[in-house]
């Protein structure tokens, strides 16, 4: 394992045969990053040790006894030791730790920011597709973690084979492209689709539903510390969305309009836009 500027964190070939992880570049800016300051000599070992075992997308099984076994298999480390490291990284917010089908998995939060993804699937599944373990998400520090230091290698040409997965691992495909993505509270976006937002022009026909989609990125953007979880942001849509039908909506019936429902322009819009009958 190499570590210096620009210089990479490599996995040494297994002459038996097993698995060749990517290359991983490490920045400088580690030995002055706060949360990396936070932790104690053996979590930031594990914290390294967890960015050459994971996947291209910056993930990871987070049962104990995979984690053991992956990142200290010729060490003496006991599975509460593992468990400790692993809240400690997520208290800090360089981890974040979701359930998939009732089995726990992590992500690096800095990941997305540094990356270059070669893989066109992740081997485990997406955050978005998850749940938030508690103790992640009452966790306040997550908002304001800031680990500048993971990137997966540019210059290498490795690639990791979809062989490599873990038994039971979950191959997720990505869905479609979003529309707009709204940041969270642990920095990551949670994206609307074209059929969502059709589903809520359905649902609220007075409303400019992407419009309003488009103040609500814009408000998440301006209000970090009032950002909401995965698990609420939803919630948060919907909620915004029916305050503006029941005031009528920006333009009344826009949704009518533009659905082919009405071919007349509704007259708020007309008066709001100075058309004359």
């Amino acid at each position: 394992m190499i570590i210096g500027k620009g210089r990479g964190f490599s996995s040494p070939a297994n002459p038996a045969g097993g698995e060749n992880m990517p290359n991983r570049i490490i920045k400088e800016s580690i030995c002055t990053s706060d949360s990396i300051d936070q932790l104690s000599w053996f979590e930031e070992v594990f914290f390294y040790r967890l960015i050459v075992n994971c996947d291209d997308y910056g993930r990871f099984d987070a049962r104990l006894p995979i984690l053991k076994s992956r990142l200290f298999p010729l060490k003496s480390v006991t599975e509460k030791q593992i468990e400790d490291a692993l809240n400690k990284l997520s208290t800090v917010g360089i981890v974040l730790v979701y359930e998939y089908e009732n089995r726990p998995f992590l992500q690096l939060v800095s990941w997305e920011r540094h990356q270059t993804i070669r893989n066109k699937k992740s081997k485990y599944p997406s955050p978005t597709d998850g749940v938030p373990l508690k103790e992640i998400e009452i966790n306040c520090n997550q908002l304001s973690a800031n680990v500048p230091v993971i990137q997966s290698n540019p210059n290498s040409i490795q690639s990791e084979s979809e062989s490599d997965s873990l038994p039971g691992a979950t191959e997720v495909t990505p869905g479609p492209e979003p529309v707009v993505q709204i940041i969270l509270n642990d920095k990551s976006l949670y994206g609307i689709t074209q059929k969502q937002i059709d589903h809520w022009r359905e649902l609220y026909p007075a409303v400019d539903v992407l419009q309003e989609l488009r103040k609500m990125q814009g408000w998440a953007e301006a209000n970090p510390s009032k950002r909401k979880t995965r698990r609420g942001v939803l919630r948060f849509i919907t909620n915004w969305l029916a305050k503006e039908q029941d005031k009528g909506g920006a333009v009344g019936g826009f949704n009518r309009q533009y659905n082919g429902q009405n071919s007349s322009a509704p007259s708020s819009f007309q008066a709001s836009k100075g058309f004359r009958k």
